[in-house]
């Protein structure tokens, strides 16, 4: 892929996480590249994250990893939809989409389901 269709691609990613945060349940929406980096999206403005800088760079780190471990059962099991945790001070989804992750924290009291099929929707994915 050309530097040219990356950027575009990553325009597009940039615009769809800027629709899901506008959600009002959405505190960050993000598109994580294969070697880690958070390449479109971002915390919704005013939202105070959670983690440091260092702390955010090994999560995308370790969710590419995940990611990527997961997808040696995709023949067995199918192909991951999308993978979600519930913590006390948020929800956090993971969406596949190619070699790239559609990372998405939410407030803690959303219905997982409900909201990962909006994100989807909204995503186009």
């Amino acid at each position: 892929m050309s530097q040219v269709e990356k950027s575009n691609e990553y325009y597009m990613f940039d615009q769809k996480c800027q629709n899901l945060l506008k959600e009002p349940e959405i505190r960050f929406a993000g598109l994580i590249n294969p070697m880690g980096h958070l390449v479109a999206g971002g915390m919704k403005k005013g939202m105070k994250p959670l983690e440091d800088d260092a702390d955010m760079r090994k999560l995308y780190m370790e969710l590419i990893l995940r990611v990527s471990t997961r997808q040696e059962f995709d023949q067995s099991l199918g192909e991951v939809e999308y993978s979600a945790s519930r913590r006390k001070k948020a929800v956090v989804m993971s969406f596949p989409i190619d070699n790239k992750v559609l990372l998405v924290s939410a407030n803690p009291d959303v219905d997982i389901d409900a909201t990962a099929k909006k994100i989807k929707k909204i995503a186009g994915i």
